[in-house]
């Protein structure tokens, strides 16, 4: 029983994973905003890790999503109203996440942002 996983959990997971993935980001960069590792990602989206709260906090502010919305259950009309209405709102998001992303991983790492993006 121990190594089961429960509804919600796989609820959380897939909505990490599924927005994650709408949003463009990478498992490795997911986890370099969130403090863990990639292979942590990695296991987690395949039901092999189980995130704790403060996990799933530092998940949701690194996807830009309230926490609520990854114990939702996602349904298929759910899916087509989290996607941007036009293009550039998309353009705009991703930017906001990228600008997002340059400020942790420079405050995390230091040094210049090009020079640490060619190490991922």
């Amino acid at each position: 029983m121990e190594n089961e996983i429960s509804k919600l959990e796989k609820t959380v997971i897939d909505n990490i994973r599924r927005i994650r993935q709408e949003k463009g980001i990478s498992q490795l960069r997911l986890s370099i905003f969130c403090g863990t590792s990639a292979s942590y990602i990695g296991l987690m989206e395949t039901y092999k890790n189980i995130p704790k709260l403060s996990t799933i906090e530092r998940i949701a502010e690194a996807l830009n999503v309230p926490v609520l919305d990854l114990f939702r259950e996602n349904t298929d009309s759910e899916s087509q109203s989290t996607l941007p209405k036009s293009d550039s709102k998309e353009e705009e998001r991703k930017q906001k996440i990228r600008e997002h992303l340059k400020e942790e991983i420079l405050s995390r790492l230091g040094g210049d942002l090009d020079d640490l993006l060619k190490m991922i």
